[in-house]
Formats: structure tokens, C-alpha cells, sequence
């Protein structure tokens, strides 16, 4: 078997949409106005940018002047030169990964057939048609919603299509087409209707057989042992004999063969299964971040006819067992939790959109870099959200390298769908079999689930709607998906969507919760920018909040262009989330100070504090409740450039938010509520080792002149979440001091931060001065070392560098009289550089 790739020196231009596939040998033949040079992946903005036929779309207000690329036909182009010997195999096919989203193929002239999803490959033989010598493949592309205008098939989804007021967003014949969702507007992101080429295009040359599947997996753990299985869809292509063959299968670690399998078969024409089972022992598992080490195994696998070996390309494996547990609780409720190799999990992170409004662009660099930054931030799972795409292999194999679990929703989002329509099923099931397959080896994939949001807007339109009889994608999600997942992967857990679970499909007594209506988008601003509202939930696995933020400034002074900073302007506003709603000045007048008089570096400080406090304080919120199991909050990363809900930027700058989430998310952590007069300590260990941690606990003023504190030593087992620690709340001035749980730092086993309970909002504290120094400064081959110390309480302690620059922790709070030693990963920051700084009012 060979492979041929196919992806540089594309030709691509565009015609009006009359121009049908009909007309393709004229179009071929067109020798002006094509757009030359082109690599794919190629989405047709990428050309257009480069050729300065428009601007970068997600700079300033460009994203307008793209629209007319909706309404045209987009034509890819490429000359392929063979030869005899690249002509020799007995087969060879033709694969384009992905096409978004109506598209014709030709090749030579003849065509090859129509295609209309970008979530599964275009494959066909082509042998017959190719010739030594120069072979023309040509592509005519559309973004597909010019077929589906009309209103006796539009009609029955008006008021059942989630679409965005404002700015152009959203458009209700997205449910037709089967591509990324979100490329027609969300809240979060403009209207960029993706459209091209989106994946790699390839020959590929065969004899008399190939591999066409593998599936590994863990059977079993049971001590140190575990029990492994390879499966294998073998294709013999010759029509009626048998072929003698040998199936092999080898497993190493780290570079060692641990496993050697090996099997003869007669392969009878089409297809064969092969099955092999093998026991490991001293078997090194998978975990999630935090938990352990995410081991990989790598799996290696061939097939010998004769002389010819055929291989499969090699591929990692983790060795582990996901379960979800739904057992009953207390009231008749049921937990909705992951166990990873038999233990809990407390799953927490964030929801994942596409990294790019043009997602075709989006390096394996960038994936790396940004799952990386989700291990940095102790996460250790992030949701690949139902309106966007079913990502590359490097986003998935990131993940799994490092420890990142992936709820991975079917691509159907806040919207009924129309599969009462046969040919829409047949698409649906076609993308369902192939990811799956494509996906099921990743350890990183813990649960499969349906879609974003259906099945709750099915039960909020059927109470306004009584008679309503049409639940357009109930086929998908309850019948296609579970049948689906269980022959290709049974042991990954199906959840048939978010949220999902009980009566009503988005209650807080079983199953997932998205809680939206109670907070950020509560109608009353209070409870949008009141933390405690957290405080409240009863969810069993929250999969959905957030809270709006700005990015860095850097990061807006590049999508403004040149264009002023001005909080009133248009380009301000455009890059504004459409659910802000003022809620951003709301809070800071809140907690800080009056929002209208701040200047913008003080606004922009005091927005990001207040988008930390609230994902800081629900995320520890959830981690209390011990019935609870997940907080994913919405959303991690952004598509363009904007004051919305992620943590990490389109530039892959950290929001001030960022540290927030990464303290709340530490593996090793107490933290402190008070109930009747009472603060209790919940002490959580996510780790494989037992930790015993001497303790100092009570209430402290800002000024560090008054101490009522005890000492206590408690045991946290290891895997483990609970109450360890009672005390009273003494009646305190909380306007002068806070109440606190402090591991002694010299005595602890893996730092551990100490949890404080502040009784009021910051603006109403009376936070002294902080003596702020910095000693022990140190080189190091990654970066530079220090420790800063304070006299009095400290709060949001940051430093002044700029916007890129990296650190292990920033905008803390410092108890009196604490250090804390923090590691810069940039290796040019000097000493004098480091400019300690405090929040003060």
C-alpha cells in the first residue's frame, strides 16, 4: 500500500452559483481568475486573504464584508503527474477527508459523485480513470445553504432554530447542512460561513488486501493486570478466492515490546474480522490530569500476504476502564459520574468551540500550545461542544498525552433537525460510523452524548407548544447514536444529550445540568454577578455556566487595527459577547468600583478579577458538594477575538481568569463554606497517595494584628473528597479580616494552597497597605524563580509583565505574613523587571 498526498499547489476560484456542476468542463477550462498556490487544508477565505481579495475576517469589522462568499460556487483545482510504478497498484482510491459542505467531484473530466457533509471522507476507486502523465481532479464546493431556501421545507424550523439576534448571526437552514454550526454566528463568534477543501486529499494505492479498522481497548484491571483487545477489519478485494494470510499485532511501552501476537488466516473476499486478546502484567494505566501518569502504549500492527506486508499506521493506546456511574442518591436522585480505572472522578474544565473562526487554518501547533494550557490550568477535561466539529487527530492525541478527558458531543446544537428525511439519516449514520471508529482508541474519549441542548429545548417548546408532534433529531440522538456507539465502542459510556437526565431534561436530580437562567443569564443583574449564587446548586454534573470577560489588551488592540479603544465604539461592541447585556461593568461596580469613571487598563483589570471570582468560586462551589461529580464551565478557548466567556484568548494569552481556574482546579485543595455560624472544610485529594497535612485554621484580620487560630492535622485518603474540618465562625468583623484553612507550606507533600473565605464583596473590605517584596531570585534553564512575601493581606497580587508572558500563579491573595514562590516560564524577564503589585481601592 502507498499513500500520495495530495495537498499543495491547489488552484481555487470562485464562479456565481448558477454555475452547476453541470458546467464543469467549462469552468476547468478557465485560465484567468484563478487564485494559484494554495495547501490545503484550505477553506476558500484563506486564498482570498492572501490574494487581498478581502481582509482577515476577525480584525475590526471585516467579518461584513465576507458574506458575498455565501452566495458563490468555489472551484479547486490540481494537476496530478503519475507515473507507471505510482499507477501499478491493483486499486487505488481517491480520499478528500473533508469537504465543507456541498460538493462535486471530478477527476479527468468524469465525475466521481456528490458529497454533502464535512464530518465524514469522500473515498472512491479511481484506478480506471487515471493515466500516466498529468491527471486533472477538480472540486466544485458550496457552503450548502443555497439548497435548502425554500419555505415549504424551512418553515416547520422557524422558532426551533437556536440563531443569535444582531450582527448578521445565525441562519435556520444551518440544520440542513452538515458541517460546523457555528460558522453561521453565535453569541461568541461572527458569522464566517466556512466553505473549501477543510482536510487533506490523498491517492491510495492497493494490492490484494488492506487493514481497514483497528479498535484497542481495555477489557478488564484487576490489580496490576489488565486485559487488552485488537480488532481488526481486514478487506480482501479480489471477488471470489481466499487468501492466505498472517495478521500481526505488537504492543510496546516506551520503546520495549511487551506484546507479540500473531495469527495465520485464509482471508475469504471482502471483509474479515480478527480478534486478539492479551493479558499485561505490571500494566502501566491511563489517568486524567492529576490522578496519575496518562501512559501510552503504542499499538503496531501488519497483515503479510505472500511477500507483501501491509501496515496500519501505528497509534497510541491508553490502558483504562471508564464507567458511568448513575447509582441512586439520597431523595430518589442519581449521581451522573465518570470512573476512570474504578475510581471517582470529580471532572473538571471547560467547554471546547473550534480554535478558529476558519477552522481549516488551525495548526497541530496551536492544538498542542492550547491543551497543554488546560493541563497547566489542572484540568483534566474539556466538552468538544455540539455546534462545532469533530477535531484533528492532534487535538485528540494531545489530549490523551496529557491527561485531558474529552466529552465529545455529536455535532447537533440548540436546534430540532430534520431526520425524519431519509437522506438526512443517511448522512447522520454515515458521520456517526465514521467518527466513532475514528475515535474509540483515544483514552482520552470518556463519554460520547448526543448533542448540545435538544433535548431540553424539546421539553421547553412542547410546554408552550402542547400539540407540537415534530422533535426533529430525537431519531439521531435516541435511536442512530446509542446503536451506533455500542457495535463500534461499547465501552465508552453514550449520553443521549446536554443536558440530559430526569423528567425535565435540564433538572439538577439526575443526570447533566447547564445552569444558565439562575446566574449569567438570570434577567435579574444581582444574580448575574453574585457568586454564592453557586452556592445553591443541587446539579449532579454541571456542563454547562460561564461569565463574560475581556481578553488582554494586547489582544484588543489588535482586532481594533489602528482603530481607538473606546468602550462605546462600534468595533468594541462588535467584538462584544450579544449576552454581556452590561453585566461586565455591573459586577465591577459590585465588587470593585464605580465602572463609568475607570480608565480602560483599570476596567479591564477589575473585569478580568471579577470573571476569576465568579469561575474561581462556582468551580469550588461544585468540588463541595460531594454529590456532585463535574463543572465544565462555557467556555475554555475563543474562535476570534473578544470580551467573552473563555479563560485563554484567540492569541492564546492567558485572561486574568486563567489563574483563577487553575487554583480552583488544583489536584490537592480545601475549601471553606459557612452554614448556621459554622465553616466547614472540605479537604479533596485527587491523587494515588495518602497525604497527611498539619493544618492552621480561623479567622485573621487584613492587618495580621489579631490571630484566632487553631491547629489541626487530618488525613486526606487518596481519590478522596470530603469533610474534614469543623469549626465556629466566631463573630468577626468581616469588613477587617477573613477566615481561613492554611497547610503549613514547609510540612506539606504537594503545595497546597490555603482556602480563604472572605465575608463581603472587596469593595466593602478594609484592605491595607501591602509591603510587597520580592527575594530569592533564581535562573533557571525554562525561566526564572523568586518568591514574594507580604506584611499584610494582599490581594491580586500580579506583576506587571506583559500580556504573553507566562507565569505559575498571578492575581492571588497572600495571607499576612505569607510568601509564595513563583516560577516565570520566559527566560528574558530580568529582576527589575518583576513589579510586585496589589489590588487597593
Amino acid at each position: 500500500m502507498y499513500t500520495m498526498k495530495l495537498n499543495e499547489n491547489w488552484a481555487v476560484r470562485f464562479e456565481e452559483l448558477s454555475e452547476g456542476a453541470d458546467r464543469h468542463r467549462e469552468v476547468a477550462l478557465r485560465t484567468e481568475g484563478w487564485m494559484k498556490g494554495a495547501s490545503l487544508p484550505c477553506d476558500i477565505h484563506m486564498p482570498l486573504i492572501e490574494a487581498g481579495h478581502i481582509e482577515e475576517p476577525l480584525v475590526r469589522d471585516h467579518f461584513f464584508d465576507c458574506e458575498w462568499t455565501e452566495n458563490k460556487s468555489w472551484w479547486f483545482k490540481k494537476l496530478i503527474r503519475l507515473s507507471n510504478e505510482e499507477l501499478s497498484p491493483s486499486r487505488i482510491e481517491l480520499v478528500l477527508e473533508s469537504l465543507d459542505a456541498e460538493a462535486d467531484i471530478f477527476l479527468n473530466g468524469s465525475a466521481l459523485g456528490h458529497h454533502r457533509s464535512a464530518f465524514y471522507p469522500y473515498r472512491q476507486e479511481v484506478k480506471r480513470l487515471l493515466r500516466e502523465g498529468d491527471n486533472e481532479l477538480l472540486v466544485r464546493v458550496t457552503s450548502g445553504l443555497e439548497l435548502h431556501s425554500g419555505p415549504a421545507e424551512t418553515e416547520r424550523f422557524k422558532e426551533r432554530v437556536g440563531i443569535e439576534k444582531g450582527h448578521n448571526r445565525g441562519d435556520l437552514r444551518r440544520v440542513f447542512v452538515r458541517k460546523p454550526q457555528y460558522g453561521f454566528g453565535w453569541d461568541w463568534g461572527p458569522r464566517v460561513a466556512t466553505c473549501g477543501i477543510v482536510g487533506g486529499v490523498y491517492l491510495e494505492g492497493h494490492e490484494e488486501a488492506t487493514i481497514r479498522h483497528i479498535h484497542a481497548y481495555t477489557e478488564s484491571i484487576a490489580g496490576n493486570e489488565a486485559i487488552v483487545r485488537f480488532e481488526a477489519e481486514i478487506e480482501n478485494f479480489h471477488p471470489y478466492s481466499t487468501l492466505e494470510a498472517e495478521v500481526n499485532v505488537k504492543l510496546s511501552f516506551a520503546g520495549e515490546v511487551v506484546a507479540s501476537l500473531s495469527r495465520g488466516m485464509p482471508l475469504r473476499s471482502g471483509l474479515n474480522y480478527v480478534d486478539f486478546r492479551q493479558t499485561l502484567t505490571n500494566a502501566k494505566l491511563w489517568w486524567p490530569n492529576g490522578m496519575g501518569r496518562p501512559e501510552l502504549y503504542q499499538v503496531s500492527f501488519s497483515l503479510v500476504v505472500g511477500k507483501r506486508k501491509i501496515s496500519f499506521p501505528d497509534f497510541d493506546m491508553g490502558i483504562r476502564t471508564i464507567e458511568l456511574n448513575q447509582d441512586p442518591v439520597s431523595g430518589g436522585e442519581r449521581l451522573f459520574a465518570i470512573y476512570v480505572n474504578g475510581v471517582r472522578t470529580f471532572c473538571k474544565g471547560a467547554n471546547w468551540i473550534p480554535a478558529d473562526s476558519i477552522y481549516a487554518r488551525i495548526t497541530d501547533e496551536k492544538y498542542t500550545e492550547i491543551i497543554s494550557e488546560a493541563k497547566e490550568a489542572q484540568f483534566n477535561m474539556l466538552r468538544v461542544w455540539g455546534g462545532g466539529l469533530y477535531e484533528t487527530d492532534a487535538f485528540y492525541e494531545a489530549c490523551d498525552r496529557n491527561g485531558i478527558m474529552v466529552w465529545q458531543d455529536f455535532m447537533f446544537a440548540c436546534a430540532l433537525y430534520p431526520d425524519d428525511l431519509e437522506w438526512f439519516r443517511e448522512e447522520v449514520k454515515e458521520e456517526m460510523e465514521y467518527q466513532t471508529c475514528r475515535l474509540r482508541n483515544h483514552p482520552s474519549i470518556v463519554l460520547w452524548c448526543g448533542n448540545n441542548e435538544n433535548h431540553w429545548n424539546f421539553d421547553m417548546w412542547k410546554q408552550a407548544n402542547p400539540d407540537e408532534s415534530f422533535v426533529g433529531g430525537a431519531i439521531s440522538y435516541n435511536e442512530l447514536a446509542p446503536r451506533i456507539v455500542r457495535r463500534n465502542c461499547p465501552e465508552i459510556p453514550y449520553w443521549n444529550g446536554s443536558p440530559y437526565g430526569g423528567i425535565h431534561p435540564n433538572g439538577e436530580e439526575s443526570g447533566d445540568n447547564h445552569y444558565w437562567f439562575e446566574a449569567m443569564m438570570s434577567p435579574e443583574m444581582v444574580k448575574r454577578i453574585t457568586p454564592e449564587r453557586y452556592d445553591d446548586w443541587n446539579s449532579k454534573f454541571v456542563s454547562e455556566y460561564g461569565y463574560i470577560g475581556p481578553c488582554r489588551k494586547s489582544t484588543i488592540e489588535r482586532y481594533h487595527a489602528g482603530e481607538p479603544l473606546d468602550r462605546e465604539g462600534c468595533i468594541w461592541k462588535l467584538h462584544n459577547n450579544m449576552y454581556e447585556k452590561d453585566t461586565v461593568a455591573a459586577g465591577i461596580t459590585k465588587h470593585y468600583a464605580d465602572a463609568g469613571g475607570l480608565d480602560l487598563d483599570r476596567y479591564l483589570l477589575y473585569a478580568g478579577l471579577c470573571q476569576g471570582l465568579m469561575y474561581g468560586y462556582s468551580l469550588e462551589a461544585m468540588r463541595y458538594r460531594r454529590d456532585c461529580s463535574g463543572a465544565l464551565f462555557w467556555m475554555y478557548n475563543d474562535c476570534w477575538g473578544e470580551i467573552g466567556w473563555s479563560v485563554i484568548d484567540y492569541d492564546l494569552k492567558r485572561k486574568i481568569s486563567w489563574y483563577f481556574a487553575k487554583r480552583a482546579c488544583a489536584p490537592v485543595a480545601f475549601i471553606v463554606r459557612e452554614a448556621d455560624g459554622v465553616l466547614r472544610a472540605v479537604g479533596i485529594n485527587e491523587t494515588g497517595i495518602d497525604i497527611r497535612c498539619e493544618l492552621d485554621y480561623g479567622y485573621v484580620s487584613f492587618d495580621g494584628l489579631t490571630r484566632l487560630t487553631e491547629q489541626a492535622t487530618v488525613l486526606l485518603p487518596a481519590y478522596s473528597r470530603d469533610c474534614v474540618l469543623t469549626f465556629p465562625k466566631l463573630e468577626q468583623d468581616w469588613t477587617s479580616g477573613c477566615w481561613f484553612v492554611s497547610p503549613k507550606p514547609e510540612l506539606s507533600v504537594v503545595e497546597t494552597l490555603p482556602a480563604i473565605l472572605r465575608g463581603g464583596v472587596v469593595r466593602d473590605l478594609k484592605l491595607p497597605s501591602p509591603a510587597l517584596s520580592v527575594r530569592d531570585f533564581v535562573r533557571l534553564d525554562y525561566g526564572v524563580r523568586f518568591t514574594i512575601a507580604t506584611d499584610v493581606y494582599a490581594h491580586a497580587v500580579h506583576f506587571s509583565l506583559p500580556d504573553h508572558v507566562k507565569l505559575s500563579d498571578e492575581f492571588f491573595d497572600l495571607l499576612p505574613g505569607q510568601s509564595r514562590t513563583i516560577t516565570i516560564y520566559d527566560t528574558s524577564v530580568k529582576a527589575e523587571e518583576i513589579v510586585p503589585m496589589a489590588v487597593q481601592l
